[in-house]
């Protein structure tokens, strides 16, 4: 560990185990290392940084604001924001105004939040333009001003937010000081069990601050975890695969905690990229792979660094040499995934928690081999599991929630939280075998967790992929929707048929999927932690989810000579970038030579067409291509 994080690290633990545990207490402690860096970020022209002395001159004027213009009400005030400074800023400074942080998610539909709105009695919202919620907005930037400080004593300790909204019910936790700082104090079974949870590059340890803070993953393993040892943040301009890969580079990140969806989109375009390269260079790098995971099992700690060394040809493009460790969580993480990161030595963990319960277990265990089994890990000291008569899992400790509301009604809490994971243990270590809601009664009578089959499907050119039960003729059936471009050719449909179809035959008839769809609506909102089998299901009975067959679907193609749809749209944004018109511009037409387009109006166009069609890969120099012809052909092999 650290000198400097070790030393701190034993100076605030003791100081929150010997105070009242509240929130107060928190704010006090994490805000003593003024010249330490809080944050940092970069937007889109300098990199800015905020020690925390800084940041918590900004809480206090921001407090003293609110309570100018609200007082304090003891009650909840909306904190509307992705990450940010001024998500810190308002978050301190409503439990310092004498009020409480109510964490809006800002993926919710309207009507649940509203309905949170109402329940809580929330009159107020903060954020950083005006909200469309039911409430008055205070935005963040007219919080100013010369006020007299708050007084000490009305120091809020209670905050509250809600579960991932997967059943679309208005589920609200709440914590006070005491469950926090008990996540916190967690934080010394991590170093204990894994120091290197601890280890820093050239003296600093950086968390990307991925997760959003309106998330349980985020607030406690991100926000509390790091900030209270004074570590930094870094704060990312949006959330594509191409910014979150230079923002690591660029910022030396050494800690990423993200769900499924981030390691998996990365793999994904990963073997995309070296498919590309031929078959010889894929065998070599899985080869190398194999052989890097074998040097970890060896010497953790020196592979984990060689690995990403020798493998650096993969690793500048990714996260880069900085990275010392990563934790999954929030929903399922495939094997191959493990097994990528882990064997490129950026040290994948999985992890478990809820809103319910906030983070519980992490999979700690140091040799490579061991985290790629999937475990999550063993129960934190603040927690204890044990696994019902249904093999589902039980939590109960001092860390849960100590209130929560349901549909606006009061849900006793017992002892034991029931969390509605089906789990198994080996050799004292927990695994998730699926969400017990999500089950499926397959023909022969058993029960079929979708989870156990979704993940053997990683099939290519897909945006999204789930497997649920869908009602039909005889009942409840195991189906697949795969989500797809609506400018997918002929070529990607048939490769994603071929492969689901393959993969599908290696089940047996009990447990293979019955039925295999096609959409091209979106199966989860933008920057979604996870793909809801429930909201999916209503999706789809309303029909806001349209299902083709495999077997039914029908492309959009053009006679010969005709221009595509996908060029039609390549065109368009051309033209637009360009500001010529549509009818100027063929399949042949080269930007350059025929068009007369500069650089700068050149690098526009590749810039639009990465925004519309997912592509990061664009920023590489030898794939530039210069007629929409050119374009279309690299697009499909995406898309």
């Amino acid at each position: 560990m650290n000198k400097d994080l070790k030393k701190l690290f034993e100076l605030n633990r003791n100081a929150l185990i010997n105070s009242d545990k509240d929130l107060k207490a928190v704010f006090e402690i994490m805000f003593s290392n003024n010249e330490n860096i809080m944050c940092e970020g970069n937007d889109g022209f300098r990199i800015y940084k905020y020690t925390y002395g800084e940041m918590k001159e900004k809480i206090r004027k921001t407090a003293a604001a609110i309570y100018e213009k609200i007082g304090a009400k003891h009650s909840y005030i909306a904190l509307e924001m992705e990450n940010g400074p001024e998500w810190i800023i308002s978050f301190w400074s409503i439990l310092m105004s004498g009020n409480k942080p109510y964490l809006v998610n800002t993926r919710y539909p309207e009507t649940l939040s509203n309905g949170i709105l109402k329940t809580l009695g929330i009159k107020n919202i903060i954020c950083l333009k005006k909200s469309k919620l039911d409430a008055d907005s205070l935005i963040f930037s007219s919080l100013g001003g010369d006020f007299s400080p708050v007084p000490e004593e009305i120091f809020e300790n209670e905050i509250a937010f809600s579960s991932s909204a997967t059943s679309m019910n208005e589920v609200i936790c709440f914590y006070t000081g005491l469950q926090i700082s008990e996540q916190i104090l967690n934080f010394k079974d991590i170093v204990k069990e894994n120091p290197r949870m601890a280890k820093h590059y050239k003296g600093s340890l950086k968390q990307l601050a991925f997760l959003p803070f309106y998330h349980i993953f985020g607030l406690f393993a991100v926000y509390f975890w790091f900030t209270f040892f004074g570590r930094t943040l870094v704060f990312l301009r949006d959330y594509s695969a191409e910014t979150i890969l230079k923002t690591c580079k660029r910022h030396k990140v050494t800690h990423i905690f993200a769900v499924p969806v981030l390691w998996h989109t990365v793999e994904k375009q990963l073997w995309s990229t070296v498919k590309e390269q031929g078959e010889a260079k894929e065998k070599k790098l899985r080869k190398a792979l194999k052989l890097m995971t074998g040097l970890q099992n060896i010497f953790p700690s020196f592979g984990a660094a060689f690995a990403k060394w020798a493998l650096r040809e993969v690793t500048d493009r990714l996260f880069g040499n900085s990275v010392m460790f990563c934790i999954n969580g929030g929903s399922y993480v495939t094997d191959s995934a493990l097994e990528l990161f882990n064997g490129l030595g950026y040290c994948l963990h999985n992890g478990y928690g809820m809103s319910e319960i906030g983070i519980t277990s992490v999979e700690l265990r140091k040799k490579a081999k061991e985290r790629n089994l999937n475990s999550i890990g063993k129960p934190f000291s603040s927690v204890e599991y044990k696994l019902n008569d249904k093999n589902i899992l039980l939590v109960k400790g001092s860390s849960l929630c100590v209130r929560k509301l349901v549909n606006g009604k009061e849900v006793i809490l017992s002892d034991w939280f029931e969390t509605g994971d089906n789990m198994e243990i080996k050799d004292g270590y927990y695994y998730i075998l699926g969400r017990v809601g999500d089950v499926v009664i397959g023909e022969n009578g058993e029960n079929i967790n979708p989870d156990t089959v979704e993940k053997f499907f990683r099939l290519p050119n897909t945006k999204a992929l789930s497997v649920l039960g869908i009602e039909g003729e005889n009942g409840e059936e195991l189906s697949l929707i795969a989500e797809i471009s609506p400018f997918a050719t002929e070529k990607t449909v048939s490769a994603i048929k071929n492969e689901a179809y393959a993969i599908n035959e290696t089940f047996s008839s009990a447990n293979a999927v019955k039925k295999f769809y096609f959409t091209f609506d979106e199966l989860m909102p933008p920057n979604a932690i996870k793909i809801s089998r429930t909201q999916l299901t209503r999706k789809i009975k309303e029909n806001a989810v349209k299902l083709i067959p495999f077997a039914d679907i029908k492309l959009n193609s053009a006679s010969s000579g005709e221009t595509t749809p996908l060029q039609k749209e390549v065109i368009s944004i051309i033209a637009k970038a360009l500001d010529v018109e549509t009818d100027k511009i063929g399949p042949d037409t080269h930007i350059f030579y025929d068009l007369g387009a500069t650089s700068i109006q050149y690098f526009s166009v590749i810039s639009e067409l990465s925004q519309r069609f997912s592509i990061s890969q664009y920023d590489d120099t030898e794939k530039y291509c210069y007629t929409p012809k050119e374009i279309c052909e690299y697009l499909e092999r995406f898309l």
